[in-house]
């Protein structure tokens, strides 16, 4: 196997991790679902069929931040960047909710 392939990971299984940690603590959910949003060629074919939209938002966002030429790391390193992103701004819309209930 040539070492950019050994080096390098594809969207494909950026999603399968997300989907494994995300369903880590519902024993019935089903990482195999998140796979129908991605086609063949790793790219992001269908929006809504999940059903769940959280999960896909987590998909959108890994597909729209990914590189394949990126080396593994450094595409690791992005999606954790970009789900930390995510969980500030949607931090920051919770505690407005929580201010302007509490005025």
């Amino acid at each position: 196997m040539p070492e950019q392939q050994q080096n390098s990971i594809s969207l494909r299984e950026l999603v399968r991790i997300a989907a494994k940690a995300y369903n880590d603590d519902d024993p019935e959910g089903d990482e195999s679902a998140w796979d129908e949003v991605i086609d063949s060629n790793g790219r992001l074919i269908a929006r809504g069929k999940l059903g769940d939209t959280l999960a896909e938002f987590i998909i959108i966002e890994l597909a729209e931040t990914y590189d394949p030429k990126a080396r593994r790391e450094a595409q690791l390193e992005e999606a954790q960047r970009c789900m930390n992103s995510a969980i500030m701004q949607l931090d920051r819309v919770a505690l407005t909710f929580a201010e302007l209930k509490s005025n």
